[in-house]
């Protein structure tokens, strides 16, 4: 595991997406979640692009992306959704601290996993 450094992101503009965090050899995964009162779906995607047409769906679409460091994957769906830049690059910085915001037509929230170690009991 390589660790990215915030020096590596010092230099570039703004809107720039690095990640920062511990960089994963794993594929990015993506799962989607879409439900309202008359139907529930789950599934694995392919691609991201897959997940596009639930923008505009009047249901409640989660959509979950395992590998953060894949900053192409997290740029495309954050321009097609109407993500702000910054947000993006949050986004990318797994050492965001946990916090909430509330825009017009989203609330972004960035919490931490979590997990059960049972060697460090």
């Amino acid at each position: 595991m390589r660790e990215i450094k915030r020096s590596e992101k010092a230099g570039l503009p703004p809107r720039t997406l690095v990640h920062i965090g511990h960089e994963y050899d794993k594929a990015t995964l993506i799962s989607l979640i879409d439900y309202n009162q008359d139907h529930f779906q789950e599934k694995l995607i392919e691609n991201i692009e897959d997940t596009f047409p639930f923008r505009d769906s009047r249901s409640v679409t989660w959509i979950n992306i395992d590998g953060l460091h894949d900053t192409a994957t997290i740029e495309k769906i954050g321009n097609h959704f109407g993500l702000h830049p910054l947000i993006q690059e949050d986004i990318v910085n797994t050492e965001q601290r946990p916090k909430m915001e509330d825009f017009s037509s989203y609330i972004f929230i960035v919490l931490r996993m979590l997990n059960y170690d049972e060697k460090r009991l």
